[in-house]
């Protein structure tokens, strides 16, 4: 798994790199005493960054201010936030279903599809208690035949249960390449994204 990671690490955390907008995302989600407004920035900003407002994408067509409904929500769910002493666990399924479904009634009473790539990558950016369901990271479960490729109740209780699974591991490598900052669940998104990611290069190929 670190093999794979520090892959992920090489190519993805240059300097002003796109993906190190997770990074400045999810910090700035861990001072509440920040207002709405900057949260909702750098929400926004993140979501571009990472995909979200290309192309055809309803975002697109919209202002920074259609976050702030969200922020409320993260500041209501912040007791899922994962921290350096806090991890979810299977006891936290409840509190993470409902947390996907006040993101989609979010995002559904403003006009947004709320897809699932686009509701796990707005968890993940913010509260850090689940992957970002992006092609690559699918693609990577897939191709490890790893059985939580949705959101259901019972695949993301085996997601949760992976991550108890293999969690000495991860946090070994939270030490060893000094990511105590990162969330067991980025981790886990960094590890399936980059083998997706292959995958993909290896089809074009």
């Amino acid at each position: 798994m670190i093999e794979i990671i520090d892959k992920y690490l090489k190519e993805n955390n240059k300097e002003f790199q796109r993906y190190n907008s997770w990074n400045h995302c999810y910090k700035a989600f861990g001072d509440l005493s920040k207002s709405n407004d900057e949260l909702a920035l750098h929400l926004g900003f993140y979501l571009a960054s990472w995909g979200m407002y290309r192309d055809s994408s309803q975002l697109l067509q919209k202002d920074y201010t259609v976050h702030l409904q969200m922020v409320e929500v993260i500041r209501a769910f912040q007791d899922l936030r994962c921290t350096t002493k806090f991890e979810v666990s299977i006891n936290d399924l409840d509190r993470i279903i409902a947390l996907i479904q006040a993101t989609k009634e979010v995002y559904g009473s403003i006009g947004v599809t709320a897809t699932n790539t686009l509701v796990t990558k707005i968890i993940l950016g913010t509260l850090g208690c689940l992957p970002a369901y992006d092609r690559f990271f699918i693609a990577g479960l897939k191709q490890c035949k790893e059985p939580f490729t949705t959101l259901s109740k019972t695949s993301l209780t085996k997601l949760l249960g992976y991550v108890e699974q293999h969690k000495q591991e991860l946090e070994s490598i939270k030490r060893e390449k000094k990511l105590q900052g990162y969330p067991l669940m980025k981790l886990v998104d960094m590890y399936f994204w980059q083998i997706g990611y292959e995958k993909s290069n290896i089809k074009k190929d």
